[in-house]
């Protein structure tokens, strides 16, 4: 049974992540935290992101469950905290991030019922990392005064689409 691999140990740390951001999310406010707090929560979630497919890879404990709990939570704690810091982003940068994060979400469940794989793009996890950057330098600007942040939002943003569409080009040409 698929939910025997639930102890395994990036399992736990993907369950964890969830409950924690969950937890967290409905509990405070933005406005509860400093900046620097903020900033060390978002880095928190996104080393747990990185962390649990690093631990399964590196200890071999890569599960079926695994490989459809990971990229789901991954996907739903990140529109969770976009939806909870939604307030210190220019509307473009939150809307862009939805909208981008629904269709890979999508495209997810159409590569989960077709059992299909797609390799994993070099250029995905730079994305992510440029995009959880982008968050904090909006977390240490809530006024968008400084306008060299919005834009590597933008260029952020853009290479994120970039990888998105990668991905949707590997798949079409898998068919």
């Amino acid at each position: 049974m698929i939910f025997k691999d639930i102890f395994l140990a990036p399992n736990l740390i993907t369950i964890t992540r969830l409950i924690i951001s969950i937890i967290l999310f409905i509990n405070f406010e933005l406005t509860d935290f400093k900046p620097y707090i903020l900033i060390i929560i978002i880095s928190i979630i996104g080393i747990s992101d990185a962390l649990d497919g690093f631990v399964a890879r590196r200890f071999n404990l890569v599960s079926k469950l695994g490989t459809i709990l990971d990229p789901f939570t991954d996907r739903l704690v990140f529109i969770l905290l976009i939806f909870w810091l939604s307030e210190i982003f220019p509307s473009w940068f939150f809307y862009g991030i939805l909208i981008r994060e629904v269709i890979v979400f999508l495209g997810s469940i159409y590569v989960l019922t077709n059992t299909k794989t797609i390799s994993v793009s070099k250029y995905g996890k730079f994305g992510t990392v440029l995009i959880f950057l982008s968050v904090c330098f909006f977390v240490l600007n809530f006024s968008y005064s400084l306008f060299i942040y919005q834009i590597f939002g933008l260029l952020s943003l853009g290479f994120y689409y970039f990888v998105a569409l990668e991905y949707l080009y590997r798949l079409l040409e898998d068919e």
